[in-house]
């Protein structure tokens, strides 16, 4: 039964993430996929980190880089984030960065 709920919840983190979900704080935050892509002159804040319910619409992976974005920004003042790792963790996406002060 465990393995069907995975799949479903696999299926919909998969097919349901064409779309970007964002907010107007989120904007202000660069979301780097790659640590090789954030500018050299960025200043390393701290550690972050996001986590939404596998099943929440419209995308899950993309309602958690909104949520990281939005608490680099509130915990740190942070304008950019390394987004380093994504994992599927029970029924959770969580989303593990740095987040960078790169003015």
């Amino acid at each position: 039964m465990r393995y069907v709920i995975f799949l479903i919840c696999a299926a919909a983190l998969v097919g349901s993430c064409s779309m970007s979900v964002t907010s107007p704080t989120a904007e202000k935050v660069a979301l780097y996929d790659d640590q090789d892509a954030v500018p050299v002159d960025c200043e390393e804040l701290g550690e972050v980190t996001a986590s939404v319910c596998a099943n929440t619409t419209p995308c899950p992976a993309e309602v958690m880089k909104r949520d990281i974005r939005e608490k680099a920004y509130f915990e740190y003042g942070a304008d950019a984030v390394w987004l380093a790792n994504t994992t599927l963790s029970g029924t959770e996406v969580v989303g593990y960065g740095i987040a960078y002060l790169c003015r």
